[in-house]
């Protein structure tokens, strides 16, 4: 039958605290060392991984800032590129109207200048050749004086009507 032998089971009871004992000793203090080591890696892990998740999104952030600074920054360099064409544009335009206008200016005063001399001259040839048909006709010499005045006279008059014509000339295409 079943006999309790207390003296075996107490032996069998001490073998078994001193067994756990020693496996508490042996194996659960590393074991639970290591898993304690585990668990502080995988949360330093994963610590790492949030800060580099939020450094790349403050990377990304600083990143977008600057490309739209970029882009601001390039828009305001074609504007003020297109600005400052249209104003180079109009200087050269300004400048090439009125060295064009200089030029017309001036070439209006050298053939004033060359219509002037050219009368001078045409006057004195008309003078020189009525002095010789007055003396053909005539058969003497007449004062030289007297006619050059009465030529002079009639030169005056013909420019008197001559500039009222161009007046009136210049007074007709400014009323068209």
């Amino acid at each position: 039958m079943l006999t309790i032998n207390l003296p075996l089971i107490v032996a069998q009871l001490i073998t078994f605290l001193i067994g756990l004992f020693l496996l508490w000793l042996i194996a659960y203090k590393p074991l639970t060392a290591m898993f304690q080591a585990r668990i502080d890696k995988i949360r330093g892990d994963l610590k790492a991984a949030e800060n580099a998740r939020l450094d790349m999104e403050a990377k990304k952030n600083a990143y977008d800032v600057q490309m739209a600074k970029l882009g601001d920054k390039t828009q305001e360099l074609l504007r003020q590129a297109t600005r400052d064409g249209a104003n180079m544009r109009e200087e050269i335009i300004t400048t090439a109207r009125e060295q064009g206008e200089a030029l017309i200016k001036r070439a209006e005063e050298i053939i004033t200048q060359e219509k002037a001399k050219a009368i001078k001259e045409l006057r004195q040839a008309v003078l020189d050749i009525s002095l010789r048909a007055t003396e053909k006709v005539v058969g003497q010499m007449v004062d030289p004086a007297l006619q050059r005045r009465v030529v002079d006279k009639v030169f005056v008059e013909l420019e008197a009507t001559s500039r009222l014509e161009a007046t009136s000339r210049l007074e007709a295409k400014k009323q068209a």
